[in-house]
């Protein structure tokens, strides 16, 4: 009989106190319990500014997944990198962009005052001015391009294209075009 899984050994994530530490943080960070979350500080050796320790995920894309401002903008006063290494293909910019996110724009608006990398790389090779033309998001493509993203940065893969171009090529029509006629 082959193997499936973890659990075929007796093991179960429940169990393991990387996952359940990552499951309580994580809902602090949705919650936006401030109180928890400087508990956290104390008490979590990589929290805020590593990574947990069952996805090896920055906790500043934990932070922007939740949709929780409050601790979005605790996670900024206390300094995170907001361009961290591992990422996943998601940094937290264009974590932001997710459609799922609550409040991803006043999100992005905070990333983007603290200083965030506006045409840092993620999943294949898109800044998030590419994701936010895929997901046909004037709003977030109008917030990045006034902030002073770059809409000529290339993905350096598959058709090496800039946002507009990549939107073209994928059917985003009004994406591209929005791009292309934006004016600062």
């Amino acid at each position: 009989m082959a193997r499936t899984g973890w659990a075929d050994y007796g093991f179960k994530k429940e169990d393991d106190p990387s996952y359940k530490e990552l499951l309580e943080v994580g809902a602090w960070l949705a919650e936006g319990d401030l109180s928890n979350l400087e508990f956290a500080l104390e008490v979590v050796d990589s929290f805020p500014h590593g990574e947990d320790s069952w996805l090896n995920s920055s906790w500043i894309c934990h932070a922007v997944g939740s949709g929780s401002v409050a601790s979005v903008k605790w996670m900024i006063e206390k300094g995170v990198d907001l361009s961290p290494k591992k990422t996943g293909g998601f940094p937290p910019l264009m974590e932001c962009l997710d459609d799922l996110v609550q409040n991803r724009h006043r999100i992005l608006e905070l990333l983007i005052e603290a200083g965030a990398d506006l045409n840092q790389r993620g999943i294949n090779g898109w800044t998030p001015l590419h994701l936010a033309a895929m997901r046909d998001d004037e709003t977030a493509m109008r917030m990045l391009l006034e902030a002073g993203s770059d809409r000529s940065v290339t993905t350096l893969c598959d058709d090496d294209a800039n946002a507009e171009e990549e939107a073209r090529n994928l059917g985003h029509i009004r994406s591209a075009d929005f791009i292309s006629n934006f004016e600062v």
